[in-house]
C-alpha cells in the first residue's frame, strides 16, 4: 500500500483509485510523468524557482521531488503552475509536499492553473509551514467537481469526497472553495474571481500596478 504523510497524524492511501481522472481523461495504468518542469525566470539567488507545465499524471510528484532534492539551499522554493488538470489524487499528493516541504505556489503570469492543478496549489506554503498561494491578474484559477473514465459506486463517492475533505483540512483550505468545486459539474469549471482570490487568502499580484493587492 502506498501511503503519504499529509501531516496532523493523517495518513491517505493516493492511489487507491489510480483511474480517477479530475477532467475525466483516462489514466490507464501509466506511470509515465506529463508535466515538463524546468527553471523558472523568476529563478534567482534567493529562490529556487520552478516552471511546471501540462497535464498532471502518476509519477510525476516523484520527478519533482527528485528535482527539489537537488536543487542548491536557498531561502525559498516556488513552482509555477500552468496546467488543465489530471489525475485528482497525484494533484493532491503534490499539494501535500508543498505543504510538507515550504514550497510556495504559484499561477503561472498568463496562465491557468484548473482542476486538479488547482488542488495542488492549494498546498502552497513557505518555509515556517504557513499557507503560501499566490496568482495574478492575467491568469485563472479553476476548480470543478472529480470525474470517472468509469462507473463509481455511491460509497466509493462518498469515500473520494471524504479524501477531498481530509485534504483540504491538511493543507488548511477554505472550505469555500471545496464546496465550489464539488457543486460544479466536472464538464464545466468554476473560475475564481480576483474578490474571491483575495478573500481565499492568495496573494494577488497586478500585473498593471506590479504590486499585489491582496
Amino acid at each position: 500500500m502506498n501511503l503519504v504523510w499529509g501531516g496532523k497524524g493523517k495518513f491517505i492511501d493516493f492511489l487507491r483509485i489510480i483511474s480517477l481522472m479530475y477532467i475525466g481523461i483516462s489514466l490507464a495504468a501509466t506511470s509515465v510523468s506529463a508535466l515538463e518542469f524546468e527553471v523558472h525566470q523568476n529563478n534567482g539567488e534567493d529562490l529556487n524557482a520552478i516552471m511546471a507545465s501540462g497535464e498532471i499524471l502518476t509519477g510525476d510528484l516523484a520527478i519533482l521531488e527528485s528535482i527539489i532534492e537537488s536543487l542548491p539551499k536557498k531561502k525559498n522554493t516556488a513552482v509555477y503552475l500552468k496546467s488543465p488538470g489530471g489525475s485528482l489524487y497525484e494533484g493532491m499528493r503534490i499539494g501535500l509536499f508543498f505543504r510538507s516541504h515550504g514550497v510556495k505556489a504559484v499561477v503561472e503570469g498568463g496562465a491557468d492553473c484548473a482542476s486538479a492543478c488547482a488542488l495542488a496549489f492549494l498546498g502552497g506554503a513557505d518555509r515556517a509551514g504557513n499557507s503560501w498561494r499566490s496568482s495574478s491578474t492575467n491568469s485563472r484559477l479553476g476548480f470543478h467537481a472529480f470525474s470517472s473514465d468509469g462507473y463509481i459506486d455511491p460509497d466509493e463517492v462518498q469515500a473520494i469526497v471524504a479524501d477531498i475533505l481530509t485534504y483540504a483540512e491538511m493543507v488548511d483550505a477554505p472550505l469555500y472553495i471545496i464546496v465550489r468545486a464539488l457543486e460544479t459539474s466536472s464538464q464545466e469549471m468554476y473560475w475564481l474571481d480576483n474578490y474571491e482570490i483575495c478573500a481565499l487568502g492568495v496573494k494577488l499580484w497586478s500585473n498593471t500596478e506590479e504590486k499585489f493587492l491582496c
